[in-house]
């Protein structure tokens, strides 16, 4: 029995065979790029299907985000420490939006109180998970007012209070903040990225896998489908974008498309061997 995670390609170039260390036998599928198109396709199928639910969720990240917006309209860099935070923990904060798109796809009707608690049938390795992702943050946030002092950002004085964070980034010194935060952002985020695509619903959907191996596995499945990965994350930037110039407002739909669609691209990805 192996005692990690490895894996080889099958006769079929197109899908890989991965054994955990409990000896299960995983199968993973390479995808194209058009097969976006085909996940947002379904997840907006599944929002008028628990309408409720899903505008739940997205009316939590538009207060979430509005929240932070009003809180610190006087102080920018705390806008994008925070705005990055949500960024990062969205994964984790998506999980009921996996629960309910589980439920469609079996015929039954989500309630949101089962989706809230969704993380519980799997506690250990889920809460692991979010820890995981909670460092992870924490560390970036230690980093982003260095990020400021290096640009002159943090001691930066708005002229003009009334702007906020217009009058940061029209400023030398908000631009060349943006240039450095943009692109350690960019960094950790794609790590993130990497070890999240299929980590937490593969912990949703079976407690048989250890956290340890679903981010080693959701780390094989972006290298084995770079392109397609790379383009996923790209139309994720780009909505979570909308989402943020918006105040949040987008995010009403945005957060269960992206949900819903996060599912269904680890269902294509990913099959169980039920033959074992």
């Amino acid at each position: 029995m192996p005692q990690a995670i490895s894996s080889s390609n099958l006769h079929d170039s197109h899908l890989h065979d991965h054994y955990l260390e409990n000896g299960e036998h995983l199968i993973s599928h390479d995808a194209k790029v058009s097969d976006i198109g085909i996940w947002l396709k379904k997840a907006w199928d599944d929002i008028p299907n628990a309408p409720g639910v899903s505008l739940f969720y997205g009316f939590m990240m538009w207060f979430a985000i509005l929240s932070v917006f009003l809180l610190f309209h006087q102080e920018p860099v705390w806008i994008f420490k925070l705005s990055t935070f949500f960024v990062m923990l969205s994964p984790f904060l998506a999980t009921g939006l996996y629960y309910i798109a589980q439920q469609l796809e079996q015929g039954k009707q989500p309630s949101l109180r089962a989706s809230m608690l969704a993380w519980c049938n799997n506690t250990s390795e889920i809460c692991s998970f979010a820890l995981a992702l909670g460092l992870i943050t924490a560390a970036w946030s230690l980093a982003t007012p260095l990020i400021a002092a290096l640009s002159q950002a943090g001691s930066l004085l708005i002229v003009n209070p009334d702007e906020g964070v217009l009058g940061f980034l029209k400023s030398e010194a908000g631009l060349k903040f943006m240039v450095f935060f943009m692109i350690g952002a960019s960094i950790v985020s794609a790590f993130v990225f990497s070890i999240s695509v299929i980590t937490l619903p593969m912990l949703l959907k079976t407690p048989k896998v250890g956290v340890i191996n679903a981010m080693i596995l959701s780390f094989k499945v972006v290298m084995e489908n770079k392109l397609v990965m790379a383009a996923w994350a790209l139309t994720i930037a780009v909505l979570l974008t909308i989402g943020l110039v918006t105040l949040g407002f987008a995010m009403l739909i945005i957060m269960p498309l992206l949900g819903y669609a996060s599912w269904h691209a680890f269902n294509q990805l990913i099959e169980f061997d039920n033959a074992q």
